[in-house]
């Protein structure tokens, strides 16, 4: 054989361990229950090949990637990470309930890992070792060389029982039609919604990502009994956030159980179903921003007589400027209903709206359809967008004060400090729901997200 066909077998040799290695993906079956009613897939090769290539395209990020290690034994050392990572829930469990299953890799450093994350076996007698690390909030539910991974934060272990019951015992899994839905899209992440009280079927919701942004797709299809009606929208395109929604229908509404309208009447402290009318047509939020306010107030000490000493004391208190506002028929109901249960207070400024405690906020009825309750500083700006829709979502974070940062978790000021916008909009088309989203990085050099 000559070197010229050496080298040609050579490189198609190369060309088709390259294809296995980055592109020629597999998946297991049997990682999935036959209940489960959302399925997450994370193409974890398609997710690395992208991050790959925008590194290389990138060379002025190269300095900045470093590799470190600990010597500790860590997760890829305990369990083998699939082509596909399927995370589900399961019909009828709580909404903080997910699950995945992996294999082990190798047995001794899975041991060691659980030493390592401080994991504790359960003393009862389950048919399957279960494991917990309440510092992580992981459970580890093993059969053999395959582990349930769920989170403990429901408070109900049975129902983690229940789900390894299913998947290792009596081996009922969901079928390969319903995975294909998945896996055929193409995309880096793709959430499926099987049919059911809502959906009449199945929803595929994708996400994609490049150097500087992410890219939300969807397509829902509700029951024949869930009608939406579009509204036109407006908001100020340089407000840190604005939100918008339109009435639900009542079958939508009852959607909603009581403890979940029961959890937003407390925290927005008056009852949900005051304001949400079904004369009411749609409801805007928006916040221009989080501004710094300097608070007075009084303290006392005393003095060598014991007599008290009145001294003021400046604080530095933020507030967020916003505006809500309801438009339709049902305004004057819900502000009569306010006024008839103490939710407002006459003050010289204005009607004080006593159940926003956080930042002093007046409530006033524009006109027979339009309800407004706004902080005091609230100014509309006038760059504003028109959108049409059901819902949608507006966040730009470069509107937020770089101060506020020193106030939030290191987690979450790493994850987004260099998100620039973020945005949502649900739009009906015929009897379907369209959902586009997008979340941009801020005008830089540097990459959306820190790897």
């Amino acid at each position: 054989m000559t070197k010229k066909k050496w080298g040609i077998l050579i490189l198609l040799i190369i060309l088709l361990a390259g294809y296995f290695i980055l592109f020629y993906k597999t998946y297991s079956v049997n990682t999935v229950p036959k209940t489960a009613d959302c399925i997450v897939a994370l193409d974890v090769k398609a997710v690395r090949n992208t991050i790959i290539w925008n590194t290389i395209t990138s060379p002025g990020q190269w300095k900045k990637i470093y590799f470190s290690s600990t010597g500790k034994t860590s997760w890829k050392d305990m369990v083998v990470i699939p082509d596909y990572v399927f995370v589900f829930h399961v019909a009828d469990q709580p909404l903080n309930a997910w699950y995945t299953v992996l294999d082990i890799k190798n047995k001794e450093d899975f041991k060691k890992g659980l030493a390592n994350y401080h994991f504790e076996q359960q003393s009862d007698s389950n048919k399957f070792p279960v494991y917990i690390s309440k510092e992580l909030g992981v459970a580890f539910v093993q059969n053999g060389n395959r582990v349930l991974v769920a989170n403990p934060a429901v408070k109900d272990k049975n129902l983690i029982k229940q789900v390894s019951e299913e998947l290792f015992s009596k081996k009922q899994y969901i079928s390969n039609d319903v995975l294909v839905k998945n896996t055929n899209t193409g995309s880096h992440l793709t959430v499926q919604i099987t049919p059911g009280l809502f959906l009449k079927q199945h929803a595929i919701i994708t996400a994609d990502f490049d150097k500087k942004s992410v890219v939300v797709d969807g397509t829902l299809s509700p029951q024949k009994d869930f009608t939406f009606t579009e509204s036109k929208f407006n908001y100020p395109d340089k407000s840190l956030c604005a939100i918008g929604f339109v009435q639900p229908s009542s079958t939508t509404y009852s959607l909603l159980s009581v403890s979940a309208k029961a959890r937003i009447s407390n925290t927005l402290n008056f009852d949900i179903d005051s304001l949400l009318l079904p004369g009411n047509a749609y409801y805007n939020l928006d916040i221009t921003g989080i501004r710094s306010r300097v608070d007075s107030a009084l303290s006392y000490s005393y003095d060598d007589n014991f007599k008290p000493v009145e001294k003021v004391v400046l604080n530095n208190v933020w507030e967020p400027s916003f505006c809500f506002s309801t438009f339709g028929e049902g305004t004057k109901n819900i502000y009569d209903y306010w006024n008839r249960n103490g939710k407002l207070e006459q003050t010289a400024a204005g009607e004080l709206f006593i159940p926003m405690p956080f930042v002093k906020s007046y409530c006033s009825q524009q006109n027979e359809n339009e309800l407004l309750v706004a902080s005091a500083d609230y100014r509309q700006k006038d760059d504003m967008r028109f959108v049409d829709g059901i819902f949608f979502l507006h966040v730009q974070l470069t509107a937020l004060p770089q101060e506020f940062f020193r106030y939030l978790p290191d987690d979450m000021i790493k994850a987004t400090e260099n998100i620039g916008s973020l945005e949502l909009v649900a739009r009906k088309e015929g009897t379907q729901i369209k959902i586009r989203g997008s979340l941009h990085k801020k005008k830089n050099d540097r990459f959306l997200f820190n790897w």
